[in-house]
């Protein structure tokens, strides 16, 4: 079975003037041991800074000139060797792959894959997931540092009275129970619901109730500026009878327009009558006003044609010795115009005969205008009848059936209006009435509003659990736990019971070993299961508390401490545990390879430390 995550196979501390600091990992166990003050919790704050921490490691004076920490990786999946590069002073990570440098920044972001989080959360096949943060189901993308956080276990930690699922941070505890779901069972918190806020939910009462009772209040005013003194019962009866006067008002107007009606047919008709015969007389007007002009015309061409025809007479009756025009005597005209081609003598007949005709044409033109003449007159004579009409059924209107219409209409709406006052009123009332009803029904609400909402974590059940603490009695069983009989779950403290004993009523030195056994039986626990995982696992000093027991603890056997370091050497081949310790692991571990040991001697002897000091000569050559 091929597992994610990945391997540290070496941390590097570089500077510019210093020599490298470097220590180098394999797979399976790897124990750092030696005295105090030899680097061993640089080492652990160097590994837990290159995973994410956000925490330089503490300042010490072996550490002045290194600039850079490294660290190296090799990731399961593609064997390939990664190396995460970061100042000590913190920021950004440079990651090199196969020799490709890419930057990342320090801080885990949802969605962003250009961070140092999400690139060693897809090497542990940990990315795009969700855990919920608080007990409404609110969520946040999981980043490594919650998986960190059950990995990677310092020596305060280790030794703390809370679950090793707990950093101590009480606002983070549903969501570091949340990632600790996500590890055991493999499901995220995406399907979560979010609900309200229990806070949030009384402010939104206390508002809504805030705001009833201003709304219930500016109703009453409205209802008393009415000056309704009147109950929402007694307003409808008021209603009704108002409704059946004004019924009754609706049918004196219509019987009294039934009654004016006649009248307003007589003037309808009557109007339209008159306005043909206007009409008709406006033609007669101008048509005798064209004929007037036609008779100006013909006796104007009369007179012409009879002046016409007397020259044309007496130039009949003229001697041609002289001509007419010039006197010129004959044999002195020009003799192409000698011969007339018209006598006047004709000329004046043919004006004769066309004055003959004229005088014809306005004899019946007068006709004409005596038949026009007496159409308008009895036009006229029928005008005046009809008008006279028109003025009578408008005077009976105006005098008798309008002013009746009029007080029809006025008394209806009088009625009308006191109809639309009754109506506000009754819909004040019951706005009022629904108000307090919701008021009611809201103070109801609130005394019953209990929070329900508990933190659940999706696909976490009973047999992860039970799976989970027999993998804990394993490693006990396996490290010879004295007194051990069974390991439970505590749901409550959400902590391990160990033979009926909650492990934080216990001393350090139990604390601190059951702790371990916990963080590496999740390991073991993700690995057997095909479940999500680093694959890594960094515990600063799980045994250094048993040489120095709490009062009333008895300390362990060195049994205990033999059969640790056994059982990691051989249970976790397929992962990698790298353990800090003072006190020095059994040697047959060293002789047979069953574990990459680094010792520190504290001294001028082997290697002193996790930094190298500088020789003398290096001290000279520097100064």
């Amino acid at each position: 079975m091929t597992h994610h995550g990945f391997t540290i196979t070496r941390l590097v501390l570089t500077g510019p003037s210093v020599e490298t600091a470097e220590l180098q990992f394999r797979a399976g166990l790897n124990v750092i041991t030696g005295p105090s003050d030899t680097g061993k919790t640089f080492a652990f704050e160097c590994i837990d800074f290159m995973l994410g921490a956000r925490k330089s490691p503490k300042t010490i004076p072996e550490a002045d000139g290194y600039d850079f920490v490294c660290l190296d990786l090799r990731d399961h999946q593609t064997n390939k060797e990664i190396s995460l590069i970061r100042s000590l002073k913190g920021g950004s990570f440079k990651i090199s792959i196969d020799g490709e440098e890419r930057t990342f920044g320090d801080k885990h972001k949802a969605g962003d894959e250009d961070t140092a989080s999400q690139f060693l959360l897809k090497l542990s096949n940990l990315q795009d997931k969700v855990i919920r943060k608080n007990r409404n189901g609110v969520t946040r993308s999981f980043s490594f540092r919650d998986m960190a956080h059950l990995s990677v276990i310092s020596e305060k930690k280790i030794i703390q009275d809370k679950s090793p699922i707990f950093s101590g941070q009480n606002v983070n505890e549903t969501a570091e129970k949340s990632a600790y779901s996500l590890l055991l069972s493999g499901s995220d918190d995406s399907s979560i619901i979010e609900v309200p806020d229990p806070k949030d939910i009384k402010k939104r009462f206390e508002a809504k109730e805030e705001m009833l009772i201003e709304v219930i209040a500016n109703t009453r005013s409205k209802i008393e500026a009415m000056n309704i003194d009147v109950d929402l019962p007694g307003l409808n009866k008021q209603l009704d009878r108002l409704e059946y006067s004004i019924h009754e008002c609706e049918a004196s107007l219509n019987e009294r327009m039934e009654s004016a009606a006649p009248f307003e047919e007589i003037r309808h008709t009557v109007w339209e009558k008159l306005n043909k015969i206007e009409s008709r007389l406006a033609v007669l007007s101008e048509l005798q006003l064209r004929f007037s002009l036609l008779y100006d015309q013909y006796q104007s061409d009369i007179l012409r044609l009879q002046a016409i025809a007397e020259s044309g007479t007496r130039l009949g009756e003229m001697s041609l010795d002289r001509c007419p025009v010039c006197g010129a005597l004959p044999e002195d005209q020009d003799k192409n115009y000698q011969v007339c081609q018209i006598e006047p003598l004709d000329v004046a007949r043919s004006c004769v005969s066309e004055i003959s005709k004229i005088k014809g044409l306005i004899s019946d033109l007068e006709q004409t205008r005596d038949d026009i003449k007496i159409e308008a007159d009895e036009l006229s004579g029928s005008r005046s009848q009809y008008q006279d009409e028109l003025v009578r059924a408008t005077q009976i209107l105006e005098d008798y059936h309008n002013p009746r219409i009029s007080d029809a209409i006025n008394n209806l709406r009088v009625h009308q209006n006191q109809k639309e006052h009754l109506l506000k009123a009754i819909s004040l009332h019951e706005q009022l009435n629904e108000f307090k009803g919701l008021l009611e029904e809201l103070q109801e609400e609130t005394k019953s509003q209990k929070q329900t909402a508990k933190p659940t974590f999706a696909g976490l059940g009973d047999h992860h659990l039970e799976t989970f603490t027999k993998a804990v009695q394993e490693r006990l069983e396996a490290w010879k736990f004295p007194n051990l009989d069974r390991v439970t779950f505590d749901k409550q403290d959400w902590d391990i019971v160990i033979s009926g004993r909650s492990r934080s009523s216990h001393g350090k030195g139990v604390r601190a070993i059951t702790h371990a056994a916990f963080t590496l039986s999740l390991l073991r626990y993700c690995l057997d299961s095909d479940l999500p995982h680093s694959g890594v696992v960094v515990i600063d000093s799980p045994l250094v508390v048993y040489r120095q027991p709490d009062a009333g603890e008895e300390g362990f056997s060195s049994d205990v401490k033999l059969a640790f370091y056994y059982d990691l050497s051989q249970s976790y081949q397929d992962a990698q545990v790298i353990i800090i310790e003072n006190d020095a692991p059994p040697d047959d571990l060293d002789i047979v390879d069953a574990a990459n040991i680094i010792r520190f001697t504290g001294t001028d002897q082997g290697r002193r430390g996790f930094i190298p000091v500088p020789s003398q000569s290096d001290k000279v050559t520097s100064q």
